[in-house]
């Protein structure tokens, strides 16, 4: 991979997360951190709503294939792992724990093309 492609991911990857986040306020969903990170990896989002603290693994592309097929079984083991980190470092508040993931679509414009929520893919 050369580094414009580098680039142009770490934009993708950025404005995926932005357009997630509303996506998911739209809904309902309180965004409680964006990019939680250690030294064993990243949580895209941290929202809650009704209760439940769902950790959201964001995957979005532009003309490239389906973003589903980067969310893998060892893909939703890591978030489960950061999940537990992430868990460790605050007070419990919560009982509801999930793992969605929302994969977005964008056209060579940067709007989206489409946009779906997959709920409860992990914990």
């Amino acid at each position: 991979m050369v580094a414009s492609d580098k680039y142009l991911n770490l934009q993708t990857g950025q404005l995926g997360e932005k357009l997630a986040a509303a996506y998911l306020c739209k809904k309902g969903y309180k965004v409680v951190e964006r990019n939680f990170r250690t030294r064993f990896g990243e949580i895209d989002l941290i929202v809650q709503k009704d209760g439940c603290l769902v950790f959201v693994e964001v995957k979005a592309t532009q003309g490239r294939g389906q973003p589903e097929w980067q969310i893998t079984p060892h893909k939703l083991q890591q978030v489960k792992k950061m999940a537990q980190i992430y868990l460790t470092t605050q007070p419990l508040r919560y009982t509801d724990l999930r793992i969605d993931a929302v994969c977005i679509i964008l056209n060579n414009n940067n709007s989206v093309d489409r946009i779906r929520h997959y709920e409860a893919m992990g914990f």
